[in-house]
């Protein structure tokens, strides 16, 4: 007897251990450790299944129990760890009719209930839900909890139930309140990542529109034309045959048998085992969307009544499918971050398909549906609240906003959403404050706190469609609003030659992944209050000239555009432009404002040294100007000044620093020095560079560029630092597509000459010049695999541990052969100050003097006398007046120090440029003082600019914020 209860006590431990932090998938029958209470029943049933062919049916009476005995596998969240992952709590309920009350989970230790929370029961089909124990349930988890119990509702009833996850690691900013968990991550609602996760709060916003008067025939045309505009845009024809419609009844068929899921889903299959992971049968929701979409275009491609009425019903059947599946307003399926990448092809499909799903009285469900998950309910968004525009929400969340507000039945609703969408948009394209996203004064368009191109292009690819379906209707955006879009789109080919933006803005993608959209700048052209706009149209004749719009727009008399020439400043970027003929040069710096770097665990990992002083020259394609990834070496980006490491100790050390944020880099510095400034299409750049603490903080420099015509001259002073690498500033890295082609190195008088294989010409002043080439070994920016390539590279090199090194250089770009003779003769600059102060240059061809004031006080120049803030200015000398541009590069976003980024012992710390409360701050103004040598008066007007004359000087007051040029034409008295 002893014996056998031993065996029996045995056999219990070993299938509770068995079962603690575990998956319970019901494949192999009902789990030992799975106790009901009275008046219940649980079997295995293949009625209803999320994976496999099984669940485990729950028959119950009001209030009965099921219990799951066992440890929870709760554990306790470590701070200090580099994984913020909390425990969470995740499970699948299927509920073939709704119950009007809730159920409740309680885990216990010892038999007493130690956290619990309830669960809406309101529902059919399945549910799902993602509930962390420390922040999201009732009283207090403990680790060892050895007991789950769910208490029925006050009703009886049955439910299915599948994939329990009894405890696992979920990133805290991803689980998802809904209408089951309305209690579920609470902050998300306010979080940097509310788009995506705020669907409950924003559908709850949305207004009923009641007391809508009746429409006027310019709002009833204005409708049928964005409809029609919207669905010609996205239309199909595709050749319908009985073939092809078998061919989806069987398609249909094979998806009845799948779960529907989401990339953002499957993150809690990543640890399962190989018998685990057998049991999954998947199709992601994009491809089950493209799908229906697919059903879409062959409906409407079809007079035959009888195949239209065969594909609606395979339509119906997979929409429905869908529902099921736990796609419906209402549930966010665990987490729904990042979705909107997802179902473009869905939203579109219940467009196309309105006419026969209203007709059927299908409607209703399919545009709630489409309103929950496109989170229309942003629009509804006090104005308070609103600081400028989220570019995810742009190029992924409006486009099935505008087919939520078409999908209704009464024109009136329709008329009524379309102000609210006109209303928002207006309010949020405007200039946002800080770091925060969307617009910029000059012309950027930021996300992750950053100037961001590839997100700007996806932002600008939902935005600028919308705009033209709008367009030219009562429920188009104002001239303001235009106008902010239309600069920012024109800025795109500015910083771009032509599709391929500059690697130093590129992001955590440094590679020709991503480009401009040519499509864009058509949409936006077309897409005013009234008429069109020829400088957006000629800007997609120049980019597109063969494009699928270019002879609608040639037809409307539009011609292409010559490519953009001139100079540029765009300080919230710390970034200089400089375009002649058809190349681009880009210079980008950081501060301690504007990170230096983004990086994640599997996007450019060795890209520390992006914003160095970044100097690139960009000629059409990456390739064709030097740049290819396989190959490159990341210490020696040109322009830059860096500490020339190995390419192993180059890598990125990435960890999740806290809950603001990813997995991932982006350091700041903790210089406020750094950006550019133009006057008559000439340019400079200067920054303070200084290393983060997180790598080598002895390292500095002062870097500055001048960039006249297609004459370039790059100084650098003060470069120091500790290390057993030498540093290098990088002149160039070029790729060699032949091995045999060389760079042509020649000494004149003291300069060293280089002609590239890129045809730029550079002069070496100061510095000892080293030049290689061959084949070059690295790893992937992405993988850490390795690579390599031919390539060709020169630099300056400072040796180990520089203190208080220099270099000059010069560069003529892109020259005929007849300039750079010339230029070998004479480069006809004068370097007239290079120090820690101020890097002063006068070019003496077009008699423009630049100056990068590091530092404020007394200048020893024939212009200026004195500065009273760091700045950057640039003075041109006519006969009877001076021409002067003026920038404060300090954002002031803040003034002080911020001591929450700085160890106890004074060095920074690692932190998250979205947990920094300055982020939303806009510009403080501030006035600098100017003090001329001279009289001067200034021509015209500025309510930013006052001056006084002292005797023989003459004293400038100017106001700025964000770092703006500010330019006077001063008149000599």
């Amino acid at each position: 007897m002893y014996k056998k209860y031993f065996y029996l006590l045995l056999i219990f431990i070993i299938s509770i251990s068995s079962y603690s932090n575990t998956l319970y998938q019901f494949e192999k029958g009902v789990p030992s450790n799975f106790v009901t209470g009275k008046n219940s029943e649980i079997e295995i049933t293949k009625e209803k299944f999320k994976d496999g062919t099984s669940s485990l049916k729950w028959d119950f009476e009001k209030n009965s129990t099921l219990t799951i005995k066992g440890d929870v596998g709760y554990k306790v969240f470590q701070k200090w760890k580099q994984e913020k992952a909390r425990s969470s709590f995740a499970m699948w309920i299927y509920n073939k009719k709704p119950i009007d009350d809730k159920m409740q989970v309680q885990f216990k230790k010892k038999g007493e209930i130690k956290s619990y929370f309830s669960i809406n029961m309101n529902f059919t089909g399945w549910r799902t839900m993602w509930v962390q124990y420390d922040r999201d349930m009732s009283g207090k988890a403990e680790e060892n909890m050895d007991e789950i119990t769910f208490i029925a509702p006050n009703v009886n009833g049955e439910i299915y139930i599948d994939q329990i996850y009894t405890s696992i690691l979920i990133d805290p900013r991803h689980n998802a309140r809904d209408e089951q968990v309305d209690f579920v991550n609470l902050q998300a609602d306010s979080a940097v990542n509310s788009h995506w996760m705020a669907l409950y709060k924003n559908y709850n916003a949305i207004s009923q529109n009641k007391n809508i008067k009746k429409l006027t025939s310019e709002e009833l045309q204005g409708i049928k034309s964005v409809e029609n505009r919207f669905r010609n845009d996205i239309i199909k024809k595709v050749k319908v045959n009985s073939k092809l419609i078998e061919k989806n009844r069987e398609k249909l068929q094979e998806y009845l048998t799948t779960t529907v899921v989401s990339p953002q889903t499957v993150v809690l299959y990543k640890d399962f085992s190989k018998e685990e992971k057998s049991y999954l049968k998947d199709v992601q929701i994009k491809e089950y969307g493209s799908w229906l979409r697919e059903l879409a275009f062959m409906y409407n491609s079809t007079e035959d009544k009888k195949y239209k009425k065969e594909i609606y019903e395979i339509f119906k059947k997979g929409l429905n499918h869908l529902y099921e599946q736990g796609w419906t307003k209402g549930s966010c399926q665990g987490t729904i971050h990042h979705l909107g990448y997802q179902v473009r092809e869905l939203y579109q499909s219940i467009f196309l398909m309105k006419e026969p799903l209203l007709k059927d009285k299908n409607l209703k469900q399919a545009k709630e549906m489409v309103t929950w998950y496109s989170a229309m309910g942003i629009l509804y968004t006090p104005d308070s609240e609103i600081k400028g525009v989220n570019a995810d929400v742009l190029n992924t969340m409006l486009p099935g906003m505008l087919i939520a507000i078409l999908l209704n039945e009464d024109d009136k609703v329709t008329a009524s959403q379309l102000y609210q969408l006109n209303h928002y948009l207006t309010k949020s394209i405007d200039y946002a404050p800080g770091l925060l996203g969307g617009f910029k004064e000059d012309g950027s368009m930021f996300h992750h706190m950053q100037n961001y191109p590839a997100y700007a292009k996806g932002a600008f690819e939902g935005l600028t469609p919308s705009m033209y379906y709008l367009g030219n209707t009562a429920f188009a955006l104002d001239d303001y609003s235009f106008n902010i879009v239309k600069k920012a789109v024109l800025m795109t080919r500015v910083y771009s030659n032509t599709h391929t933006w500059l690697i130093s803005i590129s992001g955590r993608h440094p590679d020709d992944r991503f480009q401009i959209s040519d499509e864009v700048f058509r949409y936006l052209a077309l897409g005013k209050k009234v008429g069109n706009d020829s400088e957006l149209a000629s800007a997609y004749l120049r980019l597109a000239s063969q494009g699928k719009f270019a002879e609608e727009l040639n037809s409307l008399g539009f011609k292409a555009e010559t490519a953009p020439q001139g100079a540029w400043t765009m300080n919230m970027s710390s970034l200089q432009l400089h375009r002649r003929d058809n190349w681009l040069i880009g210079v980008k710096g950081y501060s301690r404002y504007l990170v230096g770097n983004e990086t994640y665990i599997k996007n450019n990992l060795f890209g520390r040294y992006m914003s160095y002083g970044n100097f690139q020259i960009l000629e059409n394609s990456l390739i064709e100007s030097g740049y290819v990834q396989q190959g490159w070496d990341w210490a020696h980006f040109p322009g830059t000044t860096a500490i020339a490491l190995p390419i192993d100790k180059l890598k990125s050390p990435i960890s999740q620093v806290d809950i603001y944020s990813g997995v991932e880099e982006m350091l700041l510095s903790d210089e406020t020095f750094s950006g550019g400034n133009t006057l008559n299409n000439n340019g400079m750049f200067a920054m303070k560079l200084h290393e983060h603490s997180k790598y080598n903080d002895t390292h500095r420099a002062r870097k500055s560029v001048f960039l006249f015509d297609n004459r370039v001259i790059l100084l650098g002073s003060n470069i120091e630092n500790r290390s057993d690498y030498e540093t290098h500033t990088t002149l160039f890295q070029n790729y060699l597509s032949d091995k045999n082609r060389i760079s042509k190195v020649e000494k004149i008088k003291n300069s060293n000459f280089i002609l590239d294989t890129q045809n730029n010409l550079y002069k070496v002043v100061e510095g000892k010049l080293k030049y290689k080439n061959g084949l070059q070994h690295s790893l992937d920016q992405n993988k850490g695999t390795p690579t390599e390539n031919y390539y060709e590279m020169a630099y300056i090199n400072h040796g180990k541990n520089p203190k208080n090194q220099k270099y000059q250089y010069a560069i003529l770009v892109k020259g005929t052969k007849e300039e750079q003779e010339k230029f070998k003769k004479s480069s006809n600059y004068q370097v007239l100050q290079q120090d820690y102060n101020a890097h002063i240059v006068e070019d003496e061809i077009s008699k423009m003097r630049g100056y990068a004031l590091f530092e404020s006080g007394d200048v020893k120049d024939k212009y200026l006398k004195s500065i009273d803030t760091p700045s950057l200015i640039l003075i041109k000398h006519n006969d009877n007046s001076l021409e002067l541009s003026f920038v404060d590069p300090d954002l002031r976003l803040y003034e002080g120090k911020d001591e929450s980024q700085y160890e106890k012992n004074g060095k920074l710390k690692e932190v998250s440029i979205y947990s920094r409360k300055w982020n939303s701050n806009p510009s403080i103004p501030h006035t600098s003082t100017i003090i001329l040598n001279g009289k001067y008066s200034l021509d015209g007007e500025n309510k930013d600019i006052s001056i006084e004359i002292v005797g023989n000087t003459t004293i400038i007051k100017i106001t700025t914020t964000y770092a703006m040029p500010v330019k006077l034409t001063l008149k000599k008295l």
